[in-house]
């Protein structure tokens, strides 16, 4: 899946958004509105929505230009964005809280939960069918969790796109399945496309630690987070599927066909409306969740306050310590076939010496984005939590995510009393 979206520029009045140990002091980051205006103008967006919070507080809450252009429709803070990729951190984190429940163990594998896996195979030659050769070892909860299982994707792996269409698994968002146990079973058919923990190879391995989680919980994916992470958390814009009385606040999706102007993508060119379905039992763990940015900053602040979100402990601090602590060695995380200047932790990026100069943000800082330009980042040693979420396609937002990044965290640095020892 990848992003889209861009236009002209009118900036909306922002509803706060009170979280414990949250106030508000400030409603905007002057760089921030002129980066997103400039796009906006530009015609590379049609609006978006910046939350940017620090120290207990919330200094932006902003919704830019139009959630549907073509309708005059202007965005709001409370509009409701698809996830993509961003869904992964949340799955990440239900896995971790079974895993200190001891429903399952880091490095346990899979099989031991899905006996499907146990006689897969290896491919060793993408040109050679028959070429198969097996495992060196078994697939662990940790390879799921770090993408190192050798389940990946025709996007991140094209020298394999013919082995993902036969086996069915290039379409994305489960378009052949019924439910998340039929692809995962089906996932399992397939033989990986390296050696458990030979490399990073972003894709498929989410959606299968999404079965492991119901098959620990005994409950559905959306029912599991709803009642471990979304109802503790408050956060009542994130479903997997919204309801009608909510359908009106999905952010259209655009692409840029032409250089001097959007295009509002349509179901005939994607597949962009699974998030308005009806009576669906199929779950996307890789990316099937929308959200809003005040929903998934309660998410993110609960983690940079240790798991804690007012009395309620929703994950502990000595897991979150592996959640954000480099499970790739020397290796790095490799996306769309380049490599990275950071880390991978047990399902985030986490910045590097190296990595610093992208966004400024400090050393152990972790972060990720969706495909359809949505990116958020937490800061630890600040205190700091980004969102920015925009709809657009393909994911060519990067430089401007980051550019946001960098300003917001640029302007935490020159407020009085902020620490400068990163």
């Amino acid at each position: 899946m990848k992003n889209i979206i861009r236009c002209f520029s009118i900036v909306c009045s922002a509803v706060y958004c009170f979280f414990p140990f949250s106030t508000i002091y400030g409603q905007g980051i002057p760089a921030v509105d002129s980066l997103i205006t400039q796009q906006i103008a530009a015609k590379n967006i049609s609006g978006g929505v910046a939350y940017v919070w620090h120290q207990n507080k919330v200094i932006v809450d902003k919704a830019y230009g139009f959630a549907d252009r073509d309708n005059q429709i202007s965005m709001q803070p409370n509009a409701i964005f698809r996830l993509a990729s961003n869904t992964k951190a949340i799955i990440s984190i239900a896995v971790l809280q079974l895993v200190e429940k001891g429903k399952t163990r880091l490095d346990d594998p899979i099989e031991l939960y899905i006996p499907a896996f146990g006689n897969q195979k290896v491919f060793t030659n993408p040109k050679d069918t028959g070429n198969l050769v097996e495992r060196i070892r078994s697939v662990t909860v940790r390879d799921l969790l770090t993408h190192q299982s050798g389940i990946s994707s025709a996007d991140e792996y094209p020298a394999f796109k013919w082995a993902f269409e036969k086996y069915h698994l290039n379409a994305g968002l489960g378009k052949y399945y019924a439910s998340l146990e039929e692809e995962v079973n089906q996932i399992a058919v397939m033989p990986l496309v390296h050696q458990p923990g030979e490399r990073f190879s972003y894709g498929l391995s989410t959606n299968v630690l999404g079965r492991l989680i119901e098959v620990c919980s005994g409950l559905s994916l959306d029912k599991y987070l709803k009642k471990n992470i979304f109802n503790p958390l408050g956060m009542e814009d994130t479903y997997f599927y919204l309801p009608e009385e909510k359908a009106n606040r999905l952010v259209k999706v655009y692409t840029k066909l032409r250089p001097d102007s959007l295009q509002v993508v349509t179901e005939t060119m994607a597949p962009i409306n699974y998030p308005l379905r009806k009576n669906e039992h199929y779950f996307s763990a890789i990316g099937g969740l929308v959200s809003t940015t005040s929903d998934y900053a309660r998410f993110l602040q609960c983690l940079l306050n240790e798991g804690k979100w007012g009395k309620k402990q929703i994950i502990g601090k000595a897991i979150l310590q592996e959640f954000w602590t480099n499970q790739l060695g020397n290796k790095t995380f490799i996306f769309s076939g380049f490599p990275s200047a950071n880390n991978f932790g047990l399902g985030v990026g986490l910045t590097t010496v190296k990595g610093i100069s992208i966004n400024h943000a400090a050393e152990g800082s972790f972060f990720w984005g969706g495909a359809f330009n949505t990116a958020f980042m937490v800061d630890r040693k600040r205190k700091l939590i980004t969102l920015f979420f925009f709809q657009r396609m393909p994911f060519v937002l990067a430089p401007l995510l980051s550019n946001l990044e960098k300003v917001s965290v640029d302007y935490v640095d020159q407020l009085p009393n902020q620490s400068k020892d990163y």
